[in-house]
């Protein structure tokens, strides 16, 4: 069997690369993943793949990197996201400074998911730095929007079919574990709509923020209860998160209006659209059992299907054997309660599996807690290495090497 030594990993070089990365903010919103992608097509391009950009909106771009193979084998994608989650307000750190202390790179997206980019470019430099020329071809899809629902970036690339491989890996931090589900999501609009009057005669109006905080009360006391019983075996049960309540203009003003962000959270199994007439419907029976005249409109801002593979795929399979080739241990069957790019892949009829074997997870720890999105986010810059040492096993073991 070939397999890639640590010698062959250019630690320098991707302690550099993943630092410019991080050091191009790609906030989402409002996204501009266009400085990252440059980064990502000009390194692609410097190994030897046919890069293309495509934008699906303005400043919002993927990029598509295809390194043909040698000889006769199936095609492998690999794919990760460019955008990153708004940097908390408890930072120790400049976010966007790429600091390293000791073995860790500190900055917002080092793992969620620019380490992944970097483990997926430094692969393929693995592989030529050993002189291992692969008969399969390799895909990388690196792409816009995952974290506020990818329609922008791994579904618009589905959607107008300009990806197309065998078999997929999506590069999220998984750590020592495969994952083969992830829940999906919901987010709505709900706008609630009273009568404003004077703070001083209330009783003239009908106070929006008031009845929006009775629907929260009802999701949270009601609604969320009942849907515990909707179970999976490795993911969380359907989880309601008020993400924002919005209203009134004044102290002395009864609100007319106020605005409620909702997401909700779908294992597989459920139906989107099931689940949205059940939140409507409990609107729909509050404003039926009040005497005062209110009205609710739930808007939908986005969703995404939940995904699933089986776990003993071949794709999800070959990770766990690369993962115990490169080092030595089993890799854990597990899922996400968040959501990932996956589903788009899943249902073009790309097998997927998830896995990006750059994060540590204590045993005491949930299997669900990750530091991203969290302040003074960092990763293992040894991990990142392994992970690319462990992606260039999975090419050789699933590619084949060219004589």
């Amino acid at each position: 069997m070939t397999r890639i030594s640590s010698d062959h990993v250019d630690g320098v070089g991707l302690t550099a690369f993943l630092s410019e990365l991080v050091r191009a903010p790609s906030v989402n919103p409002p996204g501009n993943e266009g400085p990252v992608a440059q980064l990502m097509a000009t390194k692609l391009g410097s190994l030897g793949f046919e890069t293309t950009i495509v934008e699906a909106a303005p400043a919002r771009p993927s990029v598509i990197g295809r390194l043909p193979g040698a000889g006769d084998g199936p095609t492998l994608m690999f794919n990760g996201h460019m955008d990153v989650q708004p940097p908390g307000n408890h930072w120790s750190r400049d976010p966007f400074a790429a600091i390293v202390e000791g073995r860790r790179l500190y900055g917002q997206g080092s793992m969620d998911m620019k380490a992944g980019l970097t483990a997926i470019v430094f692969a393929v430099d693995t592989l030529q730095r050993a002189d291992h020329r692969l008969a399969g071809d390799v895909v990388v899809t690196a792409v816009a929007d995952e974290v506020c629902g990818g329609h922008l970036g791994t579904g618009y690339l589905v959607a107008e079919g300009l990806v197309h491989a065998d078999m997929a890996v999506v590069c999220e931090p998984t750590g020592d574990t495969v994952r083969v589900a992830h829940r999906g999501a919901l987010w709505l609009e709900i706008t609630v709509s009273g009568k404003s009057a004077h703070g001083g005669r209330p009783w003239l109006g009908v106070n929006a923020v008031s009845k929006a905080a009775r629907i929260i009360a009802a999701f949270e006391d009601e609604l969320l209860p009942s849907l515990q019983d909707r179970t999976h075996p490795l993911l969380p049960a359907p989880t309601i998160n008020i993400g924002g309540l919005m209203g009134g203009t004044k102290f002395n003003l009864v609100a007319d209006l106020a605005v409620i962000q909702l997401d909700r959270r779908l294992v597989p199994g459920e139906d989107v659209d099931a689940a949205e007439s059940e939140i409507a419907e409990l609107c729909a029976a509050l404003i039926a059992a009040d005497s005062e005249d209110w009205s609710v409109e739930v808007k939908r801002v986005m969703h995404v299907t939940p995904g699933e593979i089986d776990p003993e795929a071949p794709i999800v399979k070959a990770c766990r054997a690369a993962h115990r080739t490169v080092t030595g241990e089993d890799a854990a069957i597990g899922s996400t309660a968040g959501f990932e790019d996956a589903h788009f892949l899943l249902d073009a009829g790309i097998p997927t599996a998830m896995y990006g074997p750059y994060r540590r997870t204590a045993a005491n720890e949930d299997p669900h807690f990750t530091v991203s999105g969290m302040a003074d986010e960092s990763v293992d810059l040894d991990d990142v290495a392994r992970a690319a040492r462990i992606y260039a096993q999975l090419m050789i073991d699933l590619l084949g090497v060219s004589p």
